[in-house]
């Protein structure tokens, strides 16, 4: 599985688990094509914010971005911070383990 595919997964993941609770999530991603001076068009993905996902249940406003390693999760907390968030959003990293039904979740508030 490459790089993008695995995001997807893990992102789609995230997505399902929190509307399981009862949250309706959006995702933050967009996509940009440029093109080359050769003619050729390449397609890049930016986060928004620096977040994957946003998700909400009326009481509560979550900005999330997945990564697929506790290595990555202090990259993860950056991008979360250096977005002009409000105080009472929270912000969270979300880590997937291989095979796991629940993911670990780290708070970058």
């Amino acid at each position: 599985m490459n790089k993008i595919k695995k995001g997807n997964y893990y992102r789609l993941k995230t997505k399902k688990w929190l509307e399981a609770d009862g949250f309706k999530v959006e995702t933050l991603e967009k996509t940009m094509r440029i093109f080359t001076n050769d003619k050729k068009v390449i397609f890049i993905k930016r986060d928004l914010w620096g977040a994957d996902l946003i998700a909400s249940n009326g009481s509560e406003l979550i900005v999330i971005q997945n990564k697929t390693s506790r290595g990555d999760a202090s990259k993860g907390i950056r991008e979360l911070k250096s977005a002009p968030w409000p105080d009472n959003v929270k912000k969270w990293v979300v880590i997937w383990s291989f095979k796991s039904r629940e993911p670990e979740i780290i708070e970058a508030n």
